[in-house]
């Protein structure tokens, strides 16, 4: 017996909105299989053996999932949380409402996700993993289940695991990283004095994805190495979708926690998830906090302008030793038309063809083992912009040039991104990179609170930390919050200190769920939304003199809630 076509590698997985066929041009059939996202969105899964090789010159390049990594390497005096959690009036510690953390799931025997009384504080956790046995013929799996695949455990569960002498054989998901654990305590974990730890929404409910690690076919796709922790789209927003089911099963308002980012796309917010995430965001008692990302000093992204009069500029990407590959996307602003010429450290030079419709262009040269497959997309649906999708296949070490041309009808500005940092190797980048533009998506969606890092000691940003603005001109990251050796528990309840814009993120959806607590379950503000939330923490910011703002940086500065309740009509 198979498993279910979403864990199954023998299918591909493709986002389409499921009112018109906008995956690409190739019709449905009965063999494929679909699974309903929401009332936009679905993911078809269909045979591998009846398409071939995945390409985006075949299918939009939205259609292809995405793959997501994470964003992490006294923060809630600094956030105004702790003034919060004590105001004798408020007293807002996130009871009654529920915090989203998907991620790679959650040590549940851990005592920071454990009551005074014992209970777990996990009303859920789905285990996107745990294969699902799958009748091809009677699709009986789909019976009775409440997940669309994997394994879901109550918390009913989780307390008859904690009472177990053998808890694994009750509820068998574990968190094998740790980073969805220690974002669960930064958002919602109980206190632990000896520590110096406590979360912030400390009596909230938590409800935990562990999402599935992306599927081989898309991993070989985007070359992306075996042993890197990388998560699909689709998946994502499944987990989101779930989250938002069984919040409203517990009529709870709902604080989402994302701490994954990617550098593919154009960096617009036109994506699925991006879209996904921010009708999420507009809906009343939800709000959804993301990581600005970790890119800002990477050099991975290049920004380029040809100006009226000019027709060329060269980008130099320093390949190191022993680089397997990598994808690398550039991006050029309508309406002007681009072309690329490729030259190797060798000094073999290859054009990127602009006629064949969207076909894969297959690159080999003389002096290096070298392979490029080039997708020339003239118009991207969601972004209108120009793609040149590149899969460098065993790279040569060196300096590569990347010659871009235009006709410059207008200002030619263009842009270009390398994987995240953990995909590729520190020796390969941009020589003239730029650390502007490198929030990762979904961090670049307009809705969600996108949240960079600083260091609450010395105020002092994150150094490791995305820029905005986005391509577009829109202002990213919206805030800061600590996220500078930041403490919290890993599996087996080891407190260490970590950094990243993942932290700061973990720390907004907890502050998030404090104010969704006042608003909604003590009925202050009932309709209060993601959006609204997120316009609350920018009005209520703490800003330093002498800096302007917003800024690519720290966007409208820090996050401050007990601001924030300053400033509530």
């Amino acid at each position: 017996m198979a498993v279910l076509p979403a864990q199954n590698e023998a299918y591909a997985d493709f986002i389409f909105q499921y009112s018109q066929n906008t995956h690409g041009e190739r019709e449905y059939t009965s063999n494929d299989f679909f699974e309903i996202i929401d009332e936009i969105y679905a993911v078809v899964y269909i045979s591998r053996e009846s398409i071939g090789e995945i390409s985006i010159a075949d299918y939009n390049y939205g259609a292809v999932p995405k793959y997501y990594v994470p964003m992490d390497t006294e923060a809630l005096n600094a956030s105004g949380i702790l003034r919060i959690q004590n105001q004798p009036y408020l007293n807002l510690k996130g009871k009654g409402t529920a915090v989203a953390i998907i991620d790679s799931g959650i040590d549940y025997e851990n005592k920071a996700f454990i009551d005074a009384v014992g209970k777990s504080r996990i009303a859920y956790l789905w285990d996107q993993s745990i294969p699902t046995e799958w009748d091809e013929e009677s699709d009986a799996a789909r019976n009775g289940r409440t997940v669309p695949y994997g394994r879901e455990f109550t918390g009913k569960e989780i307390d008859e695991a904690l009472g177990s002498d053998d808890p694994k054989k009750v509820v068998s998901s574990v968190d094998e990283n740790g980073h969805g654990t220690f974002l669960a305590g930064i958002a919602a974990g109980s206190g632990n004095a000896a520590q110096d730890f406590l979360g912030a929404a400390p009596e909230a409910s938590l409800i935990i994805v562990k999402l599935k690690q992306m599927k081989e076919y898309l991993r070989e796709f985007y070359l992306v190495p075996e042993g890197i922790d990388a998560y699909q789209e689709n998946d994502i927003m499944f987990a989101v979708q779930y989250a938002i089911n069984r919040a409203r099963k517990m009529n709870m308002p709902l604080s989402i926690c994302i701490g994954l980012g990617t550098n593919l796309g154009a960096h617009i917010g036109e994506g699925p998830l991006n879209q996904y995430l921010d009708s999420v965001s507009r809906y009343k008692q939800r709000a959804v906090s993301v990581a600005a990302g970790n890119e800002g000093n990477m050099r991975h992204h290049f920004g380029g302008m040809i100006e009226d009069g000019e027709q060329e500029m060269v980008v130099e990407t320093r390949v190191g030793a022993g680089e397997p590959g990598f994808v690398m996307e550039f991006w050029g602003n309508a309406p002007n038309f681009y072309s690329m010429q490729i030259q190797t450290p060798f000094g073999e030079e290859a054009d990127v063809l602009t006629s064949r419709g969207g076909e894969v262009q297959d690159i080999r040269f003389i002096f290096s083992n070298t392979r490029i497959q080039a997708t020339y997309v003239r118009l991207e649906r969601q972004s209108g912009s120009t793609l040149i999708f590149l899969r460098m296949i065993e790279p040569a070490e060196g300096i590569w040039r990347f010659r871009i041309f235009s006709n410059a009808i207008y200002q030619a500005g263009f842009h270009m991104w390398l994987p995240p940092r953990g995909v590729i190797s520190n020796e390969t980048y941009f020589l003239e990179s730029s650390p502007a533009n490198t929030i990762t998506s979904p961090g670049d969606s307009e809705a969600v609170m996108t949240v960079t890092a600083y260091d609450y000691r010395n105020e002092s940003l994150y150094v490791e930390a995305g820029r905005g603005y986005l391509s577009d001109g829109k202002i990213k990251p919206d805030f800061a919050a600590p996220g500078v050796e930041i403490t919290s528990t890993l599996p087996g309840g080891k407190f260490v200190k970590r950094s990243g814009t993942s932290l700061a993120a973990a720390q907004t959806a907890g502050a998030a769920a404090l104010l969704l607590e006042w608003a909604s379950v003590k009925g202050n503000s009932p309709f209060l939304n993601g959006k609204s939330i997120k316009n609350y923490f920018i009005r209520a910011a703490g800003r330093s003199t002498g800096r302007q703002y917003p800024n690519p940086e720290w966007g409208y500065g820090k996050l401050n809630l007990y601001g924030t309740f300053e400033v509530l009509p």
